[in-house]
């Protein structure tokens, strides 16, 4: 007689994949979006570089760098926006993935051991911090790529603006310079914003509907005190969320 058949076993098997390729799906127009950010940046700079070699009228020339600099920008902005909602999009889709991994651990305490990725009960192989801090790595991800050609453009916009005005070349640059920074900081703050609160409605979310487990976690390795100090600390109660904004 053929054993009834495991439905949640098979339930958690097709969220899983259906997670899986959930998260590949969006990761994929994440990069697609990137990619067409950098070759219409790319395809605009070749433009606005000709038509200033070009010696032509000076004001039309200027006219036309002018607005495809801010036909870039405003692309550049809308598709900004749109990438950190992707990455925290990817980081609910992890969070996900983990919570089914737990279920499956749960049901198969002896394979637990051998599951080196995090669970929401286990901690896995700890990495610590990322290089740099968690603003370098946002910094440098692809929505902070994208800030910082919003942020160059901005700058340049302002530079050339100054010039225009006739002031000292050195002051055009200062306040450019300026200005990258200021707008640099300004976007990735958004992204460290973003970061923030999907991590606070993430975590609610999961400690909600995830009870305790009652074996021991696994890989409780002492984690820095905040604010750079290195000494540990004991970990009486892990998170259950293993993505830190």
């Amino acid at each position: 007689m053929a054993e009834d058949p495991d439905t949640a076993l098979t339930v958690a098997l097709a969220e899983y994949e259906h997670l899986r390729e959930a998260r590949r799906a969006s990761n994929d127009q994440a990069t697609a979006r990137f990619n067409f950010f950098l070759v219409v940046t790319s395809a605009a700079t070749a433009v606005a570089a000709a038509l200033i070699t070009s010696g032509g009228g000076g004001s039309t020339n200027t006219g036309a760098v002018v607005g495809i600099g801010s036909l870039v920008l405003l692309l550049g902005l809308t598709i900004f926006v749109r990438q950190v909602e992707f990455t925290n999009r990817a980081r609910l889709y992890a969070v996900a993935i983990d919570s089914i991994r737990t279920y499956l651990a749960r049901r198969a305490p002896e394979v637990a051991p051998y599951i080196v990725m995090p669970t929401l009960d286990d901690r896995g192989v700890y990495q610590g911090r990322p290089p740099g801090g968690p603003w370098l790595r946002d910094a440098v991800g692809l929505s902070g790529t994208i800030g910082l050609v919003n942020s160059a453009l901005l700058a340049l916009g302002c530079g050339l603006a100054l010039r225009r005005a006739i002031v000292p070349v050195w002051v055009a640059v200062t306040c450019a310079a300026v200005f990258l920074l200021v707008s640099a900081a300004a976007h990735v703050w958004y992204i460290r914003h973003r970061s923030r609160t999907a991590f606070t409605v993430i975590r609610t979310s999961v400690e909600g509907r995830h009870p305790r487990s009652d074996g021991p976690v696994r890989g409780d390795v002492p984690a820095p005190r905040p604010g750079g100090d290195e000494s540990p600390e004991p970990v009486t109660d892990p998170p259950r969320v293993r993505w830190h904004p």
